[in-house]
């Protein structure tokens, strides 16, 4: 019985206080524009701001950018923002192996990966 209600169950587990969160998030739509402004003009500026480091990225319409670091490669360079406490997301996979996806923060946190970035990619 339970096999069967698992292939019938939504993916996420949802209670009545996030379906109620949800529904109050929706219908803000004052601040879903104005976080969705805010969240663009971060993106722009951190994908414009890594292209001059040298580090490029793809087109992105989401809350990330896929960036391809050449020096000192994706890898080290992950390692090297973990340990200064910026968290960056690396993929050990063939193909995007030289990758890594950066949440577009805060203009203070997007200040501080800038930083680092450009005393590690020097």
């Amino acid at each position: 019985m339970i096999a069967g209600l698992v292939k019938v169950k939504d993916s996420y587990n949802v209670d009545a206080i996030a379906i109620a969160a949800a529904s109050a998030a929706l219908a803000d739509q004052d601040y879903y524009q104005q976080t969705r402004r805010k969240v663009i003009t971060e993106r722009q500026r951190l994908a414009a701001e890594l292209e001059k480091l040298g580090v490029s990225c793809l087109p992105s319409k989401s809350n990330f950018l896929f960036a391809r670091p050449t020096r000192p490669g994706a890898a080290r360079l992950y390692e090297s923002l973990k340990d200064r406490r910026i968290l960056v997301r690396y993929f050990n996979s063939p193909g995007i192996d030289d990758c890594l996806r950066i949440t577009v923060g805060t203009p203070e946190q997007n200040d501080a990966l800038i930083a680092a970035l450009k005393e590690l990619v020097s």
